[in-house]
């Protein structure tokens, strides 16, 4: 015969089991992979070693797949929840009454907090592997051997003379639309199918940055995205680059590069802008390298106004020694207008930079929405290491 005393023993080894795999378990699992990404920022080589390795692995059947998806699924996916919320909260209000009616609430509440702490630990788990772990991986400045030196008012003159040069020469062979704007032939569509390949070459003579190229998906909602100010998203849980299609196409190309930069495995935001302008500038197809000459003029015009120590008459007439071809205004024009035409409740963009803040220092960015601002003469660095061959 059991004995009382050997039943309650049992019955409470069979509580503490179902708590602690049901909730104490996931819990610790989430705990340990923030400090798992914690620890490994001390380390960037092991980083890199995941992310050049395991990393790889585990995205490239990902983003194969669902480049075979012509829609954003990160887009149906916000969608679906936006509009089945109210039905899912409905659905558990009725079920806990229910559950309180029948005197349940104990068992409810602890099913519904196991469903809570498990699912949040794999999202979390998927969040880390796809993208979280990524933050501790080496710089690509360290990588391309960047912002070793510092730069002479003569040698970044020489730099700005050398973009202006480029810039004009390269948007001359640019598409136009109709009104006199650059564009890339075959439009957004035609961008998004050829991006791929176009970032494979590019990256060919820059292995650090090469990895997988998924197809980046242009968000069918881009002009009421704009208003948060998000011109794209990587989405880790799909491996998925997305892109706000709304903006003008000398910045949206910029944008493409970055997302897809993120899914080489750049997390960081100044390094993917980095790879961006990189692997820009070395395309050989005028529209994607024009976009990189045309960010990196108001670049080396701030590090030139550095340099000057606030001497403005230097600075003008360094500036007025060039001269931009009018295709460049024209462009300038029509970005300038279409952030003029955008006018958000100050709200929303105030919620949004928040989020994107707290979300960038939750992954030990401390510098939060600033890490998106790229290291100093990073134009000088790649003119002089790429194009002069000289060591920094």
């Amino acid at each position: 015969m059991t004995s009382p005393d050997s039943v309650t023993k049992k019955s409470r080894r069979r509580t503490l089991k179902r708590w602690g795999i049901g909730i104490v378990l996931p819990v610790l699992l989430l705990v340990g992979l923030y400090f798992l990404q914690k620890f490994m920022l001390n380390f960037p080589k092991a980083g890199e070693v995941y992310t050049t390795t395991v990393y790889v692995w585990l995205t490239y059947i990902p983003a194969k797949l669902v480049s075979l998806i012509p829609i954003s699924l990160t887009e149906v996916l916000v969608l679906t929840l936006a509009m089945s919320t109210p039905l899912l909260i409905a659905w558990f209000l009725i079920r806990m009454v229910r559950a309180l009616k029948k005197k349940e609430g104990k068992k409810f509440w602890f099913r519904s907090a196991r469903i809570l702490a498990w699912g949040l630990c794999i999202l979390y788990a998927d969040f880390m592997l796809f993208h979280g772990l990524n933050y501790a991986r080496r710089t690509l400045p360290e990588s391309l051997h960047f912002g070793t030196r510092n730069y002479s008012v003569e040698e970044l003159e020489q730099v700005y003379k050398w973009v202006v040069d480029e810039l004009n020469a390269t948007r001359a062979r640019c598409m136009e639309d109709e009104s006199g704007v650059m564009t890339y032939p075959g439009g957004i569509n035609g961008f998004m199918k050829d991006v791929p390949e176009l970032y494979r070459k590019s990256a060919v003579d820059f292995p650090s940055i090469a990895g997988n190229v998924g197809r980046p998906k242009p968000v069918a909602m881009s002009r009421y995205w704009i208003y948060t100010d998000i011109v794209g998203m990587y989405f880790p849980f799909f491996a998925e680059c997305n892109v706000n299609k709304d903006v003008q196409m000398v910045e949206m190309i910029g944008h493409t590069f970055h997302e897809l930069s993120h899914l080489n495995g750049y997390a960081v935001e100044n390094n993917a802008n980095l790879a961006s302008l990189v692997l820009r500038l070395n395309s050989d197809v005028p529209e994607v390298r024009y976009t990189a000459l045309y960010d990196a003029v108001g670049m080396v015009e701030e590090d030139l106004s550095k340099a000057l120590n606030g001497d403005r008459k230097r600075f003008n007439e360094i500036l007025n020694e060039v001269q931009f071809c009018d295709g460049f205004y024209r462009d300038l024009t029509a970005v300038s207008e279409y952030w003029l035409s955008i006018n958000p409740p100050p709200l929303i963009q105030e919620v949004s930079n928040t989020v994107n803040d707290s979300f960038l220092k939750a992954n030990q960015q401390e510098e939060g929405v600033k890490t998106y601002k790229m290291p100093t003469s990073t134009v000088a660095d790649y003119y002089y290491i790429f194009l002069e061959g000289e060591a920094c």
